[in-house]
């Protein structure tokens, strides 16, 4: 409503009104249409993308499960880990997978609820009640989950829809200039007080949340980090002083992936549950922890 408000202002006031030059308002109307198409492309993406989640190769056997299930103490209605690390080890070698991270005290990460052994970036989403591979955070924007899957189109809505608003926000200066030259106060008062009340609305939109989650989420990329590991770091059992940093270069094409990144169209590279990861131990240590883990 609110957006569709603005647009009325802007293509009726803005560009009918006070837009003089017919080039101008085409060119006016070229770049806010196709800032608009991009910016509803994108969120269409976000919100049609299937949400990733764990492949069925990481659900173990029942009887692995039940095995798991009876050494673990079941208290206000949750599992909670204790001695189980042995157990999960042969899930990982039953399923033929491999995964680096681990909880605070070495434990591989295995889902009660969902019944599987967590990926790598894995995470239980509260909201929807499943796992999702890269998890990133449940957006109520939308009421889905940012996932590996869909994580891009939901950068590329937040910047174009912001680079919408910013537009508009610019190109509108001029229908305040031209009021205030012109000085017909009783004949365009009304345009004037429609055009204030859209512009401050669309400074605030503008600014928050658009503008802070896009200085948010790049600082993010800029780290390889998702929502919910900047709040709770990801542990990486072989080195708890690894990460996911590879670089900003990196981190921005494991993100957008190849040539395509403007278009919100699929282009990634990785599968979300596989991930380079930046070592700090010594080669040596960093065999050892792989060759003997602790056992809990």
């Amino acid at each position: 409503m609110r957006t569709s408000f603005r647009l009325y202002v802007y293509i009726k006031v803005t560009i009918g009104y006070y837009v003089q030059s017919h080039v101008q308002a085409t060119i006016y109307l070229i770049i806010s249409s196709f800032l608009f198409v991009m910016s509803m492309w994108s969120l269409a993406k976000t919100l049609f993308t299937k949400v990733g989640r764990v492949p069925e190769k990481y659900r173990p056997s029942k009887e692995l499960e039940d095995r798991l299930k009876a050494v673990t103490p079941f208290e206000n209605n949750r599992y909670v880990l204790k001695q189980q690390n042995i157990i999960l080890e042969e899930m990982c070698t039953f399923c033929k997978v491999v995964v680096a991270e681990c909880d605070q005290v070495g434990r591989l990460k295995y889902c009660y609820e969902c019944g599987h052994i967590k990926p790598d970036r894995t995470r239980h989403c509260s909201s929807c009640g499943k796992c999702c591979i890269k998890y990133d955070h449940h957006c109520p924007w939308i009421n889905m989950c940012v996932t590996h899957a869909n994580y891009k189109y939901f950068l590329l809505y937040i910047i174009y829809t912001s680079i919408l608003v910013y537009w508009y926000l610019l190109t509108s200066l001029e229908g305040a200039v031209r009021y205030f030259i012109i000085q017909k106060w009783k004949e365009d008062l009304w345009k004037i007080l429609y055009y204030l009340f859209s512009f401050i609305a669309g400074g605030v939109f503008g600014y928050y949340p658009l503008g802070e989650l896009i200085i948010f989420h790049y600082q993010l990329i800029s780290l390889n980090e998702t929502t919910v590991e900047q709040t709770k770091p990801a542990v990486l059992r072989f080195d708890n002083a690894a990460d996911y940093n590879m670089g900003k270069w990196n981190n921005f094409r494991a993100v957008f992936g190849w040539g395509v990144w403007m278009w919100p169209i699929e282009s990634n590279e990785q599968d979300g549950l596989h991930f380079d990861i930046r070592t700090i131990l010594d080669v040596t240590s960093l065999f050892s922890a792989l060759l003997y883990p602790p056992q809990l």
